[in-house]
């Protein structure tokens, strides 16, 4: 039988908790608490650098750019985009990703050359938001939108 994992749940948030409220270092609470450090380590930097808004983690390496309230505050200056302009293509939304990002000091994987999400994350957005596809493709196309004045004319108003 080997050793991993021989400790407790428990005895892991004690540790973290002693560690992230300083009364103890990584060595001493490991030590304590037999946990093995680096796993400790791993374990309170999680907690201690986690703001509570933060995106939930995904499985895998893939982690979402931005929080749920974010993502409705996009999907609300979409429709906003639809309502006062013709319509609104994959391209501006991702346009529209990236310069939210950027203006929240958001940490992202997108592409700062083309200032534009990805192709992926598009996709993805508009399955978390079924209610965008409500329309065709060409439809979309029908009249181009000046993104960069509709973004800050909606930044204005709020």
């Amino acid at each position: 039988m080997s050793g991993r994992q021989s400790w407790s749940e428990e005895d892991m948030a004690k540790a973290v908790a002693a560690v992230v409220s300083g009364k103890m270092g990584y060595k001493l609470a490991a030590r304590t608490y037999h946990i093995p450090r680096s796993t400790l380590q791993r374990r309170a930097s999680k907690v201690r650098y986690q703001l509570p808004d933060d995106p939930k983690p995904l499985m895998g390496h893939y982690r979402r750019v931005f929080t749920d309230n974010q993502e409705k505050d996009l999907v609300g200056y979409i429709k906003s985009m639809e309502k006062y302009f013709m319509g609104v293509s994959r391209r501006d939304i991702r346009e529209l990703a990236f310069q939210y990002a950027e203006d929240n000091n958001l940490n992202h994987p997108f592409d700062v050359n083309s200032r534009m999400a990805g192709e992926d994350w598009v996709r993805n957005f508009l399955k978390r938001n079924p209610e965008l596809l409500n329309r065709s493709e060409k439809e979309y196309e029908l009249e181009p939108v000046n993104f960069d004045q509709f973004y800050h004319f909606m930044c204005q108003l709020s």
